[in-house]
């Protein structure tokens, strides 16, 4: 089971090891940024799957889908991954160890503050023993936001020592990103993001470019896509002239 186990994993997490970007760390920021439709939430949800397959423990914060919603992402991301393998026997026994290890946290309307994430960690933490070494927030307009929104996220994330992965939806009419800066709402924030994604339709999949990584920009397509008509990732990618 642990072979297999270690077998599904294919997020950026595992994938991108080779080419060193493997995950922001403890106390740190990932951001990952596409244009509305095209995976962000797939994306997320990768890397959640991976950390809990990993025997980490998740906390997902989704600021507009229901518990159930989430929950079924992570349920068919599962299932294709066993599929794939052709190890659908497993997928029972897989799922529960995933359940036991992953909190979700739904925020609804205007009821999200980034000091509710900081308590829902520390009540975990109290009431449940709880701690989690991954926070994903997902469906945040980080284009209506503060900086200091995402600071106290990212403090949040650092009280508790998890990583912190966010998604910041893009236009395709908005402005020419700046040289050395991150594309826009990105760039109003960009000192707090420790590793940067991107999302790039392209033909029918979604190539995966690294954006930043610590203090350097970067422009690095890492052949890796996001199959589209599975939502998970691969690798093998070689983009046409």
């Amino acid at each position: 089971m642990t072979e297999l186990m270690f077998r599904l994993r294919r997020s950026p997490r595992t994938l991108l090891e080779r080419d060193g970007h493997p995950g922001p760390g403890a106390g740190r920021l990932a951001l990952v940024m596409a244009r509305a439709g095209v995976g962000k939430t797939a994306f997320l949800v990768g890397i959640g799957v991976d950390a809990l397959l990993s025997g980490q423990k998740v906390l997902h914060v989704s600021l507009d889908r229901t518990v159930e919603k989430v929950r079924g992402w992570y349920d068919d991301m599962l299932m294709e991954m066993l599929r794939q393998e052709k190890k659908l026997e497993h997928w029972a026994a897989i799922q529960l160890r995933m359940e036991r290890h992953r909190h979700i946290q739904t925020f609804m309307g205007a009821s999200f503050t980034p000091e509710k994430v900081r308590q829902t960690v520390e009540l975990l933490g109290e009431t449940m023993e709880f701690r989690p070494d991954v926070i994903i927030v997902d469906r945040m307009d980080l284009a209506s936001v503060e900086p200091t929104d995402v600071a106290a996220l990212r403090a949040a994330a650092e009280a508790g020592q998890a990583e912190l992965w966010m998604a910041c939806r893009t236009h395709r009419d908005g402005p020419e990103p700046r040289p050395g800066h991150l594309p826009a709402p990105a760039d109003g924030f960009e000192n707090l993001v420790d590793l940067a994604f991107s999302l790039d339709p392209h033909d029918a999949k979604v190539r995966l470019r690294v954006l930043k990584d610590d203090q350097r920009m970067l422009d690095q397509n890492l052949n890796v896509v996001l199959d589209t008509s599975t939502l998970l990732l691969m690798t093998g990618f070689a983009p046409r002239n």
